[in-house]
């Protein structure tokens, strides 16, 4: 009898997962993502550290490391010559030279010697004398004429005080008159300074 009429098996064709030409297309687009996510990330870093503040801070508020954060950025010209770097160390003795908001750079202008190291002069203005919104870190100067009971003779007003910063706004728990407190840094207040400012009428007037 003859073999011819005998079916034979088909035989299966197996293909090996490994060389799936799908698996092989699919590994090799993940490994280029990769490696341009890589490089990606890589160029991202590429740049100077610098000091940023992570939220917003407060002329006259003392500085403090908690405050801060690194960024990576590429500056250049007078904003490289300006821009603290993080390599330098912060000084949590200084205070914030002026207002900053969150993700601010900061400058070599931002932070100034604590006033500790300074003289605070504190002193009386009767309500209405000062700007009603006076705070922290504005930079007035202070007057002092002849008040309501005292009259012309008494002199004309004049500026005992030039361009210092305020720390401190206290209003009086009864009213009517708030302490102002000022940084002199290092001038001492004369007799005759400290004389006119408890008995004449003070002013105080903040600088733009």
């Amino acid at each position: 009898m003859s073999s011819r009429g005998t079916p034979r098996m088909a035989r299966r064709v197996t293909v090996h997962r490994w060389r799936s030409p799908r698996l092989v297309t699919g590994v090799a687009l993940v490994a280029v993502a990769t490696a341009i996510g890589g490089w990606t990330a890589m160029a991202a870093d590429d740049g100077e550290r610098y000091w940023v503040v992570r939220e917003e801070v407060r002329a006259g508020d003392p500085v403090e490391v908690a405050q801060l954060a690194t960024t990576s950025a590429r500056l250049d010209g007078a904003a490289a010559a300006t821009v603290v770097r993080a390599d330098v160390a912060v000084d949590e003795s200084a205070v914030w030279a002026h207002d900053l908001p969150e993700g601010a750079f900061v400058s070599a202008s931002s932070w100034a010697p604590s006033a500790e190291a300074g003289h605070e002069l504190p002193f009386p203005v009767a309500d209405g004398a000062f700007p009603a919104d006076l705070g922290r870190g504005d930079r007035v100067d202070i007057w002092a004429g002849p008040g309501p009971q005292q009259g012309q003779a008494a002199g004309e007003a004049q500026r005992l005080i030039a361009a210092v910063p305020v720390r401190a706004v206290t209003p009086s728990a009864t009213g009517g008159m708030t302490t102002v407190v000022v940084d002199l840094g290092d001038q001492v207040p004369s007799a005759q300074v400290v004389a006119a400012l408890s008995s004449h009428h003070v002013t105080v007037v903040r600088r733009s």
